[in-house]
């Protein structure tokens, strides 16, 4: 029996630019392009979690636009972190219906770091929100997230775009999104407060070993987001517009590689017609 090649998308850190993210997702669902499994680290382990929940990714744009961003930042004295996270996980639960991942609709892996053991941690069980608000504790801006007797901090520390967990689990063809470092910094970052002062710093201290495991990904997508800094959250909808865009430009490289590879891509009109005669 021939084996079909799957498709993972493996989705980076970011903090804020991490927002395009979404523009991939919506350009890559418009074009019919599979996606059997997602790796996802940092701000790509939420969108990574929301998809696989079966989340639309149009209609998560519009609750963006919605929500009250700083509701969701809950701001502690300062011992492990500046931000507790408890808000931005209940989010995440309701969000992801609370589901596990055993329930979602496709193979996710949300990765981070045990910061006292030292190492890096896949996960793919339990409950979602627990697994991405481990992910996106950025150290010294979220405490990190104590779970099942490790203390979880952003996985970005170790692999920034998780292309070897992706891989890993399973993926033939890697399509990998990295958000921090396509273009050139066109200006000065102005720094104003201490959340850009450590998002800048681990920012610099990525550029160093990034190359290497980018280089491993059969498709790499790089939204230029030189302009915006890491702690502009109010700039999602720039990044989610700037994120389409380059995903449009990648389209016709994906289906040259995803042909060569005996991969078939879904006309999306003829899947949302199969889907509405299911409902029927």
């Amino acid at each position: 029996m021939i084996k079909t090649p799957k498709v993972g998308l493996a989705l980076g850190g970011g903090a804020a630019k991490g927002f395009a993210h979404l523009g991939v997702l919506k350009v890559l669902v418009n074009e019919g392009i599979p996606i059997d499994l997602i790796a996802g680290c940092s701000m790509g382990s939420i969108f990574a979690a929301l998809y696989g929940a079966g989340v639309d990714m149009k209609l998560l744009e519009k609750l963006l636009e919605q929500l009250p961003q700083k509701q969701f930042f809950d701001l502690a004295v300062p011992k492990l972190g500046l931000i507790r996270g408890h808000r931005l996980e209940a989010l995440l639960r309701l969000l992801t219906k609370e589901k596990d991942f055993s329930q979602l609709d496709i193979p996710v892996y949300v990765v981070a770091v045990d910061i006292e053991k030292g190492e890096k941690v896949v996960i793919n069980e339990g409950s979602v929100a627990e697994a991405v608000r481990g992910s996106i504790a950025i150290p010294g801006v979220f405490t990190p997230k104590r779970w099942r007797g490790r203390l979880l901090v952003d996985g970005a520390i170790l692999e920034r775009v998780p292309v070897g967990v992706a891989q890993k689990y399973g993926a033939d063809v890697v399509i990998a999104v990295d958000v921090k470092f396509g273009g050139e910094r066109g200006k000065e970052i102005k720094i104003t407060n201490i959340f850009d002062v450590i998002l800048n710093s681990i920012e610099l201290m990525e550029k160093e070993v990034a190359t290497p495991y980018l280089s491993e990904a059969d498709i790499l997508i790089q939204p230029d987001l030189s302009h915006i800094a890491s702690s502009e959250f109010t700039r999602f909808k720039e990044c989610i517009e700037i994120g389409e865009e380059a995903a449009k430009q990648a389209i016709p490289g994906i289906r040259r590689i995803l042909t060569e590879r005996g991969i078939i891509c879904n006309n999306p009109l003829s899947h949302t017609i199969v889907k509405e005669a299911e409902i029927k």
